[in-house]
């Protein structure tokens, strides 16, 4: 069976290749803090970042806003080195395309500087 290692917790998959409800609260329930070390996402690359390190919130401002004051220490990734990728934008029903009011989606990445960037 395969699994995956949180913070040095073996956590097993399931053969769809996900974790179960109560394996997943278990484990969270015994993690220790830990320093953030996002990977950051090349300089310069092309297509989709969904396979990358990264937050996406989704809620109302009320809720994002709670769960990014929790994050702060992404900040320091705003550097000479790296810079955050972000947005923030009401979400869309996706079978009618219609804003959907009051709700909007938060995504948080860490990007690469380029070489020749000026902070």
């Amino acid at each position: 069976m395969k699994s995956v290692k949180i913070q040095g917790h073996k956590v097993a998959l399931t053969s769809s290749g996900s974790v179960s409800k109560d394996l997943l609260l278990s484990t969270w329930q015994q993690l220790k803090p830990a320093k953030l070390k996002p990977d950051p996402i090349m300089y310069k690359h092309k297509g989709t970042t969904i396979d990358q390190d990264g937050l996406r919130i989704c809620g109302s401002p009320e809720f994002i806003a709670a769960v990014m004051e929790r994050v702060k220490d992404l900040l320091n990734f705003e550097s000479s080195d790296t810079r955050l990728g972000v947005s923030f934008s009401e979400i869309t029903d996706k079978e009618t395309g219609d804003r959907i009011e009051g709700r909007f989606r938060c995504s948080i990445q860490v990007h690469e500087r380029g070489p020749h960037s000026v902070r």
